[in-house]
């Protein structure tokens, strides 16, 4: 029986982000018969228990570091230790588990080290970008989730071409695929935005423009948790949106889109967007902000793109789909988005991309 590949992936946490949710969906569904993968975690899934149960129940050992700060060298150690309990053939690093990761595998005499850039550099602390390039000679290759990540990447790390290569984020279609919404003649169009709280992801931007729109038979959907959502409730309530703006929290994402009409995807900076993805692949119309990353999504040929950061820009565009919203151009531009989802950004691709190349860096 050939012998399996081990592969270890090591990132901070399973909180419910995009990058967090592209690593569990390659973990656990590699081809066991060829891979053995294992997560490492710096701290407690948390809000990605779920996932880590089901990882269990798939046989693949998650093992977790009792990490107290950001910074604390003990687990380096911790890590190290790991490493060489494990013994990987490859060791797979993700977000804030770069530098620890990349260090303690070379350490350890792991011979393919590899990480995958998730986004594009807007918000990273300096010291964390500089531990980053000094650790990135260490990996054999570098992947980024878009060809925007990809020559951002190019530039922070000053790494040639040939060390970064393009791995598009994949979802699953088929989970997606049944998200119709049946409106009833005269009921209020739903607009819903699915996403972190955060300042990247634009949503006291989309308020405002929901505030320029107030008049108009919608409602807005907004739903994910973060560190802006006692300011962003605050800011609807002092432009009197309480009526417009509900927030809905945590929530499963197929049953989110079954429940909207319109999706719209305010970012200020995206290394691609999976939700975004995830819209396409429900067939919704979607308003997003024209930046990099984004735009290898969504086109003028597949959807709605808006001045990023410009409320008034994207009340014109989310203004102009209210009034067409019944209109058959829509329906053959949400099928050209699906369609460039299934051929591109599936998640059958994905893992296929990674499998391929986990098999040909060994050799």
């Amino acid at each position: 029986m050939e012998k399996k590949i081990k592969v270890l992936h090591i990132l901070p946490s399973l909180s419910r982000g995009g990058a967090e949710k592209v690593c569990f969906d390659i973990i656990s569904n590699l081809e066991m018969r060829r891979f053995s993968p294992a997560l490492l975690l710096f701290k407690d899934a948390g809000q990605g228990l779920a996932w880590k149960k089901e990882l269990a129940q798939k046989g693949i050992p998650v093992y977790k570091l009792k990490k107290k700060t950001k910074i604390d060298i003990s687990n380096f150690f911790k890590i190290y230790k790991v490493i060489k309990n494990l013994k990987p053939d490859i060791v797979h690093t993700h977000l804030g588990a770069d530098i620890y990761g990349r260090l303690a595998a070379s350490l350890a005499g792991v011979r393919v080290i590899i990480s995958t850039e998730h986004n594009v550099n807007r918000s990273e602390r300096k010291i964390v970008s500089m531990l980053k390039k000094i650790t990135a000679p260490l990996t054999l290759k570098i992947f980024a989730v878009s060809q925007a990540v990809k020559e951002d990447a190019k530039k922070r790390y000053r790494l040639g071409a040939e060390k970064i290569d393009v791995i598009y984020n994949g979802v699953d279609v088929e989970r997606f695929s049944h998200c119709y919404r049946e409106r009833k003649k005269g009921e209020a169009i739903i607009i819903g935005s699915l996403g972190r709280l955060s300042q990247q992801k634009g949503l006291s931007v989309l308020i405002e423009a929901i505030s320029l729109l107030k008049n108009k038979n919608f409602r807005l959907l907004i739903a994910g948790q973060g560190e802006l959502e006692i300011e962003l409730k605050r800011q609807v309530r002092r432009l009197n949106l309480n009526e417009k703006i509900k927030f809905l929290g945590k929530v499963d994402a197929p049953l989110f889109f079954k429940k909207i009409d319109i999706f719209v995807f305010p970012s200020l900076w995206e290394g691609l967007g999976l939700v975004a993805l995830e819209a396409a692949a429900a067939r919704k119309p979607i308003v997003a902000s024209e930046i990099d990353g984004i735009k290898e999504i969504i086109g003028t040929e597949s959807g709605w793109l808006a001045l990023p950061g410009d409320e008034h820009d994207l009340a014109l565009k989310i203004d102009k789909l209210l009034s067409d919203i019944d209109d058959m151009k829509i329906r053959e531009k949400t099928q050209r988005a699906q369609d460039l989802v299934k051929n591109r950004f599936s998640l059958n691709n994905m893992v296929f991309n990674y499998s391929v190349w986990y098999e040909k860096l060994l050799t």
